[in-house]
């Protein structure tokens, strides 16, 4: 490796150490009213230093972090305890008064904290921005390469009940004993866009809206370690006659962005279900595992960004 490129890795490992300091810093201070200030102190750059460098290794500026994290462990407090005020809560999130904090919660949930205990529904949950470190079987040497290095922030979200048009095919999952759903999948799509495409022409002209595409892993099929993987969309008020229609339940669920090439989505789901999982204070269940694309989605660009979707129950519930 080049004596210039060396440099570049360790200063980007050094800013990437230092950011995992000021995470763990708020993660545990989220009952302050934590200023720019006091972070930037924390992390030995100034204001303007530390908030370029967060946004650009996470993707999300410091004061924003802070708020949607702190008004995530507030609702998640709202839904744990049905007898603590709504000013209890706010306070020990570092709110100084219930007016704030409601005027705060209802512009990030949509509704006020009161309305969000009501309907008792865990959605728009954002948890605390984790680093994945890169798997020891894929570090070749050191120092890491740029990229190597990931930060990730998990949602949970609620989804109501849905039906998706689709084609269906038989693929070895992430943790079967032949996992070749790497190579099966884009088989199964390139049959769902050839059965779409007929039917695109026999009705005429087809729909100029590009929808969402859906994979779905249906884990409750699980048949001699094989499991059955959907291509599909969402269904309009015609199902095309060359797909089958699936009803998936309504669910909550962790969502785990990716953004960059599909293949390296294999290591990020290995990350979520051995490691945050079992921390989380959340368990997997069988269901409908969903990863969610756009229709134009590139699965080999560096660009390209989708949404795994693993349906979950909270412990406490």
């Amino acid at each position: 490796m080049a004596e210039t490129e060396m440099v570049r890795c360790s200063v980007q490992s050094a800013q990437f150490t230092r950011i995992e300091k000021v995470l763990e810093f708020i993660h545990h201070h989220l009952f302050l009213p934590l200023s720019l200030d006091d972070i930037a102190q924390k992390s030995c750059w100034s204001r303007w230093q530390l908030q370029r460098v967060f946004t650009a290794k996470t993707g999300v500026n410091v004061a924003q972090y802070i708020r949607e994290l702190k008004l995530s462990g507030a609702a998640e407090s709202l839904l744990d305890s049905s007898t603590d005020r709504v000013l209890d809560v706010a306070l020990a999130f570092g709110f100084n008064s219930e007016i704030s904090f409601s005027r705060s919660f209802k512009q990030f949930f949509g509704c006020s904290p009161r309305e969000y205990r009501k309907r008792g529904i865990r959605t728009g949950l954002r948890q605390p921005i984790t680093f994945i470190a890169p798997s020891s079987t894929n570090v070749q040497a050191l120092p890491l390469k740029i990229g190597d290095h990931d930060f990730t922030q998990i949602r949970i979200e609620y989804k109501p009940a849905f039906c998706l048009a689709g084609y269906q095919g038989e693929i070895g999952g992430l943790f079967s004993s032949q996992p070749d759903f790497q190579q099966l999948v884009p088989t199964i799509w390139h049959e769902f866009e050839r059965l779409k495409s007929q039917d695109s022409i026999s009705n005429g002209a087809g729909n100029t809206t590009p929808a969402l595409r859906y994979g779905v892993i249906d884990t409750l099929s699980l048949h001699d370690d094989r499991l059955t993987y959907w291509a599909s969309e969402e269904c309009s008020n015609n199902l095309p006659k060359n797909l089958k229609p699936l009803y998936i339940p309504d669910q909550e669920y962790v969502v785990l962005p990716h953004r960059g090439e599909i293949a390296q989505l294999k290591s990020k789901l290995e990350w979520l279900f051995s490691d945050w999982l079992p921390q989380s204070g959340y368990s997997g269940v069988d269901g409908f595992e969903l990863e969610i694309y756009s229709a134009n989605y590139q699965l080999n660009s560096p660009d390209a960004y989708m949404e795994y979707w693993l349906p979950i129950e909270n412990h406490k519930s």
